[in-house]
């Protein structure tokens, strides 16, 4: 079966919806190729058959630890995630300082684009910085729900805006009657 489909995915179920995990077998093991972000079990399917058609549900140790982190996670416990088998070779370098950078920001912090881009090498790149965002395959593990606007509104976001919204209130995120995250929760 693993001749017709080289990627295999498997499922977390949460409070916000169905997560998941794409991967596949290479010499090295199982490289994770992406994060679903969670949504409905029907957007997922389908989202699935549209970006990895033949993908077979399957796993393994490395993938259920992290299935069970992204479900730890998205239940508001403090998770630390391996990355080791995650694949970055199709990341472009600068996306990757992106990454880099996503991870620095704190649990209940929110870092504007543009300070994502000034330390990443690119002062005046917040669209750039935002681009890395959008396009991050590792969405949660990589937490790009926690870059906003430089005026502390959402910004934007793959699984939408409740999506991002209800993961920052989950992880301690204010946000004050215009729906723009308290300035003591904005690294500067």
């Amino acid at each position: 079966m693993a001749a017709t489909s080289p990627h295999f995915f498997e499922l977390e179920e949460t409070r916000l919806g169905t997560a998941a995990v794409l991967w596949r077998e290479d010499a090295s093991g199982p490289r994770i190729v992406r994060i679903c972000l969670p949504a409905p079990v029907g957007t997922i399917r389908r989202a699935l058959r549209r970006d990895f058609p033949g993908a077979l549900r399957k796993s393994c140790g490395v993938v259920d630890r992290l299935r069970r982190g992204i479900g730890e996670f998205l239940s508001g416990r403090h998770t630390r995630f391996d990355t080791s088998a995650f694949d970055m070779d199709p990341i472009p370098p600068y996306h990757r300082k992106v990454l880099a950078e996503l991870e620095r920001i704190p649990r209940g912090k929110v870092a504007p684009y543009g300070r994502i881009a000034s330390r990443t090498g690119a002062p005046r790149g917040a669209r750039a910085a935002g681009q890395g965002c959008g396009k991050n395959p590792f969405p949660i593990v990589y937490p790009c729900h926690r870059v906003v606007r430089a005026d502390g509104s959402l910004g934007g976001f793959g699984g939408g805006l409740a999506l991002k919204k209800a993961l920052l209130e989950m992880e301690g995120v204010r946000f004050d009657a215009k729906g723009k995250a308290l300035p003591d929760h904005i690294l500067r």
